[in-house]
């Protein structure tokens, strides 16, 4: 015996799909001097394919090898080519009938809500004592992909790209590449808690295993890959550069682009409009003068603490009548599941029961729509209670941004600087080489906590008049393409002041009540 190949493919298909039988042909032809004698254990592992059976003898011939099997003989007869046609036949069948044995194993799991499948990235297959195999969590990877998933359905990570990135900064893989992401993506309902298989026509359902994101995360990314969501076109993040593509030239309104340029040893950064045809094209301003200036225009934007407190107080409101709403519809779904689950059970009592066709065809499609309204009762029951965000928490968060977004800019990261740029300014800067940075436009929330009239307060005096809101405080703001709203109910003395509505300004309407008639009220 000179050489053994353990082959541990089935001999099904494709011979050149094997390792080891391809390590053995390659053998051969290195050996082509030498006449072989080819010893397979089993007919079964020299190829349950009829079609390959006959390619795979023909290659072994060319080579000068000599096929024998413990419990066959191979004859260049009729006869024997015959016979051996058989079994090969016989072992293609076997094939194939396993095969569909196996799929038809797999389905019937797949339709009950389980992955009968290896396990994919941030999962691990665990032996359950009542679902047997089932998929559970495996950290830090679920903890990454989680992060990953949700960073791009909300617009965290613009691009896949971004989210590559991400994933490269975290050690994820070795190298996560775009290829990376799309895998993950297209696991994003198994991840949000979902089984399907449309390959087997295996519709979408609940699944049995815990899930790593929301159903509400899922289908964000759906929408955002169907291209209902609006997207920003991908930047390159440079931690030296965090202001190129966001500030424009003042001649031809594109994005400057910017890069280091060296000069007798040292190294100086520079922005540059590289638009042809433009004025300013090829004409570089210094990195330090023009992100000096951005910084004197950040350190001037300082919202009214008076504007930001009350809007606290609004916002508290506001999420205590969306959780009364979100309990009470979470209150009707409950009672609908358990309508749902009444009719489906009376309805698998009579189907036994009848013996029209169409009668039984009408029940078998009633069930399936309950199916249907029960995940989706299901994914919405759990996107409700996955979404308990502590509002306080959340709250500081947001309002210490607002608050001081220069802070903000000096102390984070790239990915938070392109958020500072984002949130803080309604369009991108423009910006001109002999006069600076024109007219900044800042975002619609901070216009309005930024208001010279929110930071001077002072009463106005009446005759019989008591300035006092006693059901609500209503800001109208008339800033930007749409109106803002918002409401206190509490008891809060205030000042009427009346502003003309223009693209900077907010009108405030108060009721005031006289003493004498508190029925009668002016505006």
């Amino acid at each position: 015996m000179d050489k053994v190949f353990h082959d541990s493919v089935s001999g099904g298909g494709d011979f050149m799909k094997r390792p080891a039988m391809v390590c053995l042909l390659e053998y051969l032809e290195k050996h082509s001097y030498t006449d072989y004698v080819v010893v397979f254990d089993d007919l079964k592992r020299f190829a349950r394919d009829t079609v390959f059976h006959w390619k795979l003898r023909n290659e072994l011939g060319v080579r000068g090898a000599r096929p024998e099997c413990l419990n066959f003989k191979f004859e260049d007869t009729p006869e024997g080519e015959f016979i051996e046609t058989i079994i090969a036949a016989q072992g293609q069948l076997e094939r194939q009938q396993n095969s569909r044995q196996v799929i038809q194993k797999q389905k019937a799991r797949l339709e009950r809500g389980y992955w009968p499948f290896g396990a994919i990235s941030g999962f691990v297959q665990i032996n359950h004592v009542e679902h047997g195999k089932l998929l559970a969590p495996k950290e830090p990877n679920a903890g990454i992909i989680k992060e990953a998933l949700e960073g791009f359905a909300s617009g965290r990570f613009d691009t896949r790209t971004d989210v590559a990135t991400f994933l490269k900064k975290v050690d994820y893989a070795k190298y996560p590449t775009i290829e990376t992401v799309n895998r993950l993506i297209e696991k994003t309902a198994i991840y949000a808690g979902f089984i399907e298989y449309p390959k087997w026509e295996v519709e979408r359902r609940s699944g049995y295993h815990q899930s790593i994101i929301t159903p509400a995360t899922h289908f964000k990314i759906k929408e955002k890959l169907e291209g209902k969501t609006r997207t920003h076109e991908r930047k390159i993040l440079n931690e030296d550069f965090p202001l190129r593509g966001f500030v424009e030239c003042s001649d031809c309104s594109k994005p400057m682009t910017a890069s280091w340029s060296t000069s007798r040893g040292n190294k100086f950064g520079y922005y540059r409009c590289k638009t042809k045809g433009c004025a300013s094209v090829g004409k570089s301003i210094g990195k330090d003068k023009i992100e000096a200036e951005f910084l004197g225009i950040l350190g001037k934007i300082k919202p009214s603490k008076h504007v930001m407190s009350l809007t606290r107080e609004i916002l508290k409101d506001v999420w205590l009548n969306k959780k009364s709403a979100v309990e009470s519809k979470r209150s009707e779904m409950s009672i609908e599941l358990s309508a749902i689950k009444k009719e489906r059970e009376a309805l698998l009592v009579r189907i036994p029961k009848a013996y029209d066709e169409s009668v039984v065809h009408v029940y078998e499609s009633r069930l399936s729509e309950l199916s249907k309204r029960e995940v989706f009762l299901k994914d919405s029951a759990m996107s409700f209670d996955a979404c308990k965000p502590n509002i306080g928490t959340a709250m500081d968060i947001v309002f210490d941004f607002l608050e001081n977004p220069m802070t903000q800019w000096q102390k984070g990261d790239i990915h938070t600087r392109k958020l500072v740029l984002k949130l803080v300014f309604e369009e991108k800067l423009t910006y001109n080489k002999n006069s600076g940075f024109e007219t900044a436009v800042l975002s619609l929330p901070l216009r309005v906590f930024s208001l010279p009239e929110a930071q001077n307060s002072s009463l106005v005096e009446m005759a019989g008049v008591v300035l006092t809101v006693t059901n609500s405080l209503t800001l109208i703001s008339a800033a930007g393409h749409g109106s803002t709203v918002l409401r206190l109910r509490k008891r809060h003395k205030t000042c009427l002041r009346r502003s003309t509505p223009d693209e900077s300004k907010t009108v405030c309407f108060l009721h005031l009540h006289k003493q004498k008639s508190p029925t009668q009220s002016v505006g």
